[in-house]
């Protein structure tokens, strides 16, 4: 790996945020296409050898490397100030799949400790919540679509969240089958 990609890899990683690939063409003193060549690479490298972590374009020219999505329910009670607990993913996730969301909709749905978990999607930035009347209207934020790597274009990032689902789904159910497996031979 070269000097430069260890550069972008190193920068990806201590940001802890999206970087636009202006800053890491000025970072390394490259063109932004010779820079964008280089992250490209850095993702498939990443990708082929399937570990937890994801080097992934986003939109706006912006790239970030993160713990892939479906391995936060796992390892998640281990991120300093960052967990969602799984009640609280459930609702964030709701809120993606049907938003603009009335809130009372929401609690009508999905009951009254939603209104918790409403209050931690807002104080982390993934949910905005604007008043209306005596409710509220809630939809994901620009924060949400980056930090779980998702197009920020409402239908684009509907369509994303349902198949990553499924595909979470289905390897869920994998693990219990091959559980329940184990159990009957053991």
């Amino acid at each position: 790996m070269s000097e430069d990609s260890l550069t972008l890899e190193a920068a990806l990683y201590a940001a802890g945020r999206a970087l636009t690939l202006q800053e890491l063409a000025e970072l390394i003193g490259k063109a932004e296409s010779t820079t964008k060549k280089l992250l490209d690479d850095l993702g498939f490298a990443y990708n082929k050898r399937e570990g937890a972590l994801e080097v992934i374009a986003l939109p706006r020219e912006r790239y970030v490397m993160q713990l892939k999505p479906e391995l936060t329910p796992r390892v998640g009670k281990l991120i300093p100030g960052g967990l969602l607990s799984f009640a609280t993913l459930q609702t964030l996730v709701f809120v993606a799949l049907k938003q603009p969301i009335v809130q009372s909709e929401l609690v009508a749905q999905r009951g009254t400790h939603c209104y918790d978990h409403i209050r931690d999607l807002v104080e982390k930035k993934f949910v905005d919540a604007i008043p209306e009347g005596r409710s509220k209207i809630l939809k994901t934020t620009p924060l949400f679509a980056d930090y779980f790597g998702l197009d920020q274009d409402r239908i684009k990032l509907k369509a994303q969240l349902t198949f990553k689902l499924k595909r979470i789904l289905a390897e869920q159910k994998e693990i219990e089958e091959s559980a329940l497996h184990q159990i009957r031979l053991g």
